[in-house]
């Protein structure tokens, strides 16, 4: 019974999403201070170790990071989510949703990542998401004075042996091209 149950969690470890080949990343890009938002969290130096612990904690965990079969589309979806938040009325989750074709309801389910783990190329997934983050952070009035928002974004793009895609080759629902239609996206 016990080498089952170690059977088990050792298959669903070594297929899931992981918060700890994701922290490297995620700090490199938060910088000094570990992006930890002081009028959020407190008027505090934080530690490493505790800013991972709230990144964890508020986000991996929160919008179940580990339940991803691929880590490449855990980490665009939930550091989209750590840099740009949830967005007004839920957008950000909203995208995500209308890209892996479930209903728009704002809240990230269990449902929904399982309905992402279903997609045969996640990497498909992942670069129609990147073009939404770009195409997000371009709408931004402050986009011109924040570059590395869109640098960013484009760090998580998946490039493919196949064929040479760019960021604009990929489509997004048609709400969302619309949405930012006139936006210019250029590679």
């Amino acid at each position: 019974m016990i080498r089952c149950f170690i059977l088990v969690l050792f298959s669903f470890s070594v297929h899931a999403a992981s918060f700890e080949k994701y922290a490297p990343k995620l700090l490199k890009f938060e910088g000094a201070g570990y992006g930890i938002h002081k009028p959020l969290w407190g008027d505090k130096v934080f530690s490493k170790q505790e800013a991972l612990n709230i990144y964890r904690k508020e986000y991996w965990n929160k919008y179940h990071g580990n339940r991803f079969k691929s880590q490449e589309l855990a980490e665009v979806l939930i550091d989209h989510l750590i840099n740009a938040g949830e967005g007004k009325d839920f957008m950000n989750i909203k995208a995500f949703q209308a890209i892996i074709g479930v209903e728009q309801t704002g809240k990230l389910s269990l449902a929904d990542v399982r309905k992402a783990n279903e997609y045969p190329y996640p990497a498909e997934l992942v670069n129609s998401f990147v073009k939404y983050r770009v195409l997000y952070y371009r709408s931004r009035k402050l986009a011109h004075k924040y570059p590395g928002w869109e640098k960013r974004a484009r760090s998580f793009f998946i490039n493919t042996d196949e064929n040479e895609l760019l960021v604009s080759d990929y489509l997004l629902p048609v709400d969302l091209e619309e949405k930012f239609g006139h936006i210019a996206l250029a590679d």
